[in-house]
């Protein structure tokens, strides 16, 4: 029965590659397709390549001169520690292997012993697990500090996705056992919680009398913040816990392949007990697994309808804000969006979290020995900004996939286009604009109270966060709306409808699209950087008040950008308005 099993998911694999294959004859397959090989070639495949010879190891000098030996594996451990937890911890229901309806219909009645059907999930599994394991060895290769070899690598991943989804299998499957005994999710979760404090306490008072307190002199340099943490993680009794992890990750560490080979026997001992520990458990998982199925047959359904949501909310949530009889049009589709979003981004919890964060910044600029924590709270602060001000607008393509399947009934509404556009870009503005608004604050703070720059008064240093405030709002409406003009021009390539499925060729149309991206991008924000420029220039060099230098410039350059973004909107309206999206998507 395995063989028959096995030829079902080779022969399923087989027509999945065939059919995507067929569908490169469009050119827009094509091309995108080539776009993605030759970005996975230039910074994949080809520093691979250059690598030296895989069987003896890489001979990649190790990062800065950091000696990252000691902290690899314990670090990686701790990681493998706290994902098991997290597997008795969360979840809540009965053991559940995930199958598809088909196998559910001709498998499950069919006299297939129970430990066949748990013999083809893993074998199915594998597949997930080998390509996980390509992808991430294309990316940790690039890790000089890892060291090691391309083969190497790719076994080490591996045999810690093999070992990790057998562990999650044999951990479903006792935590079925420990209902069956009358052990329900509540109680475990205690005793698991309980255990973990216990090692918590019992690890905290044994590093107070071994290893000295955090200090500032530990933040001096990365060699003494890794030498730090070497003796956090080589502290009884949490050194000892650790000892297991340790023997599953020290495969992918190893700096060649003989290192390697002497490490691979104990993790096969422990991959063959759980493999044994999965099958030998004899837990009756069908009747949870015929309830997975259904709730995904659920969803795809929802999916392929337009219903991004198959699940109603809980209860009623309230409203984000009272919304008036009369008024402009597309401050409903923000009322409307911000209760389909939920409380989660409601304007008050970001104020708690800006409240939250700036009591911590102020907190640490007022004790001399934590000040230099600031240092490190500003950068983080700032490359989050900055990292979710440019790929913020990018991530919603799922959302905008989403209101393709509805755009019909948009375009029912009796309203203008360009009021159905704004109050689409309304929800998202607002939320990533309350995001950046909190980290702003965070970095503003940490460089006023750390002393850094200790030559800008604190009456430029506010000058600057309030025109960055401002500037904030029609930026990020021109990032969304790039966005969604990308939507009304190329909608095949936003649709998010499973029946196109994804491939390279999808990663290569998300390439060409952030790359036209960028270059819009650029070429919206020229004009407001140039105008904005002049008044900041004849202030600066004509006076010595700079915050005003800074605040005339960027009102105008503010101005620009505002300009700019009603322009951009009302054009997306007249788009909007004579969008066809039988035209555009004929099948």
């Amino acid at each position: 029965m395995i063989g028959a099993l096995a030829y079902l998911q080779l022969t399923t694999l087989k027509n999945a590659l065939r059919a995507r294959f067929l569908r490169l004859r469009q050119p827009k397959y094509f091309f995108a397709a080539l776009v993605g090989v030759t970005y996975f070639y230039f910074f994949f495949f080809r520093p691979t390549m250059r690598s030296t010879n895989p069987l003896q190891g890489s001979v990649r000098a190790p990062l800065a001169t950091v000696d990252w030996s000691g902290l690899l594996e314990p670090a990686g451990a701790l990681l493998v520690f706290v994902a098991v937890a997290l597997a008795w911890i969360l979840p809540n229901s009965r053991a559940a292997l995930v199958f598809t309806e088909a196998e559910i219909a001709f498998l499950f009645p069919a006299p297939v012993p129970r430990r066949t059907l748990v013999q083809f999930k893993l074998l199915k599994s594998q597949f997930g697990i080998l390509f996980s394991s390509l992808v991430l060895t294309m990316i940790s290769n690039r890790w000089t500090f890892l060291g090691g070899s391309l083969w190497v690598h790719a076994a080490g991943w591996w045999l810690i996705f093999s070992m990790y989804n057998l562990h999650l299998i044999g951990a479903s499957f006792a935590r079925t056992r420990l209902l069956d005994f009358g052990v329900d999710a509540g109680r475990r979760r205690i005793i698991a919680v309980s255990a973990l404090a216990v090692l918590g306490v019992v690890t905290w008072f044994w590093m107070r009398r071994t290893v000295l307190a955090f200090s500032a002199d530990d933040l001096s340099s990365v060699e003494s913040l890794v030498n730090y943490f070497k003796a956090v993680l080589a502290t009884p009794p949490l050194a000892w816990v650790l000892t297991p992890f340790k023997l599953v990750v020290r495969p992918f560490l190893a700096g060649n392949l003989t290192s390697f080979l002497s490490t691979l026997w104990p993790v096969l001992l422990l991959l063959v007990g759980h493999y044994f520990w999965v099958i030998r458990s004899d837990v009756a998982f069908e009747e949870a697994s015929v309830v997975v199925s259904q709730k995904r047959a659920e969803r795809v359904a929802a999916v392929r309808a337009g219903k991004w949501s198959s699940r109603l909310p809980a209860k009623k949530r309230r409203e984000p804000f009272v919304l008036v009889a009369n008024g402009i049009p597309s401050v409903a589709f923000l009322w409307k969006s911000l209760i389909a979003a939920g409380p989660l981004y409601y304007p008050k919890n970001w104020l708690i979290l800006g409240v939250v964060l700036v009591s911590g910044v102020v907190w640490f600029g007022h004790q001399p020995a934590y000040r230099s924590f600031l240092v490190g709270a500003g950068i983080i602060s700032g490359t989050v900004a900055l990292y979710g001000l440019f790929f913020g607008p990018v991530l919603i393509r799922r959302g905008l996939g989403q209101m393709l399947e509805r755009l019909d009934l948009l375009k029912s509404y009796p309203v203008r286009g360009w009021h159905v556009v704004l109050g689409e870009l309304l929800c998202p503005m607002t939320i990533l604009c309350a995001f950046e608004w909190v980290f702003l604050a965070v970095l503003s703070l940490a460089i006023g109270l750390s002393g850094t720059v200790s030559e800008v008064s604190p009456v430029v240093l506010a000058t600057g966060t309030v025109s960055a405030a401002f500037l904030m709002v029609p930026l990020v409406g021109l990032l969304f709306a790039l966005n969604f003009a990308g939507l009304l021009y190329f909608p095949a390539w936003f649709s998010s409808s499973p029946q196109h499925g994804a491939g390279i060729e999808r990663f290569g149309q998300r390439l060409i699209f952030f790359a036209g991206y960028l270059v819009l991008l650029v070429a919206v924000l020229l004009p407001a950087v140039g105008l904005g420029a002049v008044p900041f220039l004849l202030v600066s060099l004509f006076s010595q008040y700079l915050a005003l230098a800074i605040a005339l410039g960027s009102i105008t350059a503010c101005a620009v950008l505002v300009g700019e973004f009603a322009l951009v909107i009302w054009w997306l309206g007249r788009r909007f308005e004579q969008f066809d999206l039988s035209e555009e998507m004929p099948r």
